[in-house]
């Protein structure tokens, strides 16, 4: 009786473990079970377009929009990744979430082996380098670091590339020769919690897809040996994610691509 009631768990674990066995054994329970239930029912709801762009080896940084205030997104674009690269990204995360939730979430992932880097105030850029220079004490063969530059997530595109977007991200590229690998993404509610996942896992599990999520990335961006001009950096970023907004179907207002080429 107890081998039968073990069944079904023991094959969602195999599931889950598959595209990496090694770096998914180390997870805690909320990666494996988000990765698990991905693969089983969310993996046809996400697409990626240029998968091309990312290394293959080497430290890479992913840069781009925020578009879910639980980090959804984050954890929907470092899935489709896992599976079609067997790469475990991390993203950078405040220490000090504002909501309950995702304080929870943070102590569970954030240890060294997890999925969430947590940022020290202080501590950015040092944070940062360490991981995308020493992957093996976070348990990566090849450091993938997914940073959101505006910090946090809005409604709509265009207060994300309006908003002032930190520089942390080109001083990890500079500091370390990291590429960074721009990317625009679409199609996952604002508001998008855990439950709505299990909702939408459970519709798709029937046969109907539940949301459209699209990941867009473009040709990696090199850091100029010996460049310190952090700000000019930052603004190649935010120009290349607005290039690959404007070439996909979402709508980009006219004044913002334009508030950027200036």
């Amino acid at each position: 009786m107890l081998g039968l009631f073990a069944a079904p768990w023991v094959g969602f674990l195999a599931v889950a473990l598959k595209p990496s066995p090694r770096q998914m054994w180390a997870q805690r329970w909320p990666t494996i079970t988000f990765v698990g239930l991905y693969q089983l029912a969310l993996d046809r709801c996400v697409e990626i377009f240029g998968l091309e762009y990312l290394p293959r080896s080497g430290p890479v940084i992913l840069a781009g929009n925020h578009i879910n205030r639980t980090a959804s997104d984050a954890m929907l674009m470092g899935s489709k990744i896992l599976v079609e690269r067997g790469g475990l990204a991390k993203f950078v995360s405040q220490s000090d979430p504002p909501e309950r939730m995702l304080k929870h979430f943070l102590r569970l992932m954030g240890n060294a082996d997890g999925v969430i880097l947590p940022i020290r105030k202080g501590q950015t850029t040092e944070t940062m380098i360490n991981f995308l220079r020493n992957p093996e004490a976070f348990g990566r063969q090849q450091p993938i670091l997914g940073i959101f530059p505006a910090a946090s997530a809005d409604r709509d595109f265009e207060a994300q590339v309006k908003r002032p977007w930190r520089t942390g991200v080109a001083v990890a590229a500079c500091e370390t020769g990291a590429p960074v690998v721009p990317f625009y993404i679409e199609g996952l509610p604002y508001n998008w919690g855990p439950f709505d996942m299990l909702k939408a896992a459970s519709r798709s599990l029937v046969g109907s897809r539940a949301f459209d999520f699209k990941i867009h990335l473009g040709p990696p961006i090199f850091p100029i040996p010996g460049e310190a001009n952090y700000a000019e950096l930052t603004e190649r970023i935010r120009h290349a994610v607005l290039q690959l907004a404007d070439g996909s179907r979402s709508h980009v207002p006219q004044e913002v691509a334009s508030s950027l080429q200036r």
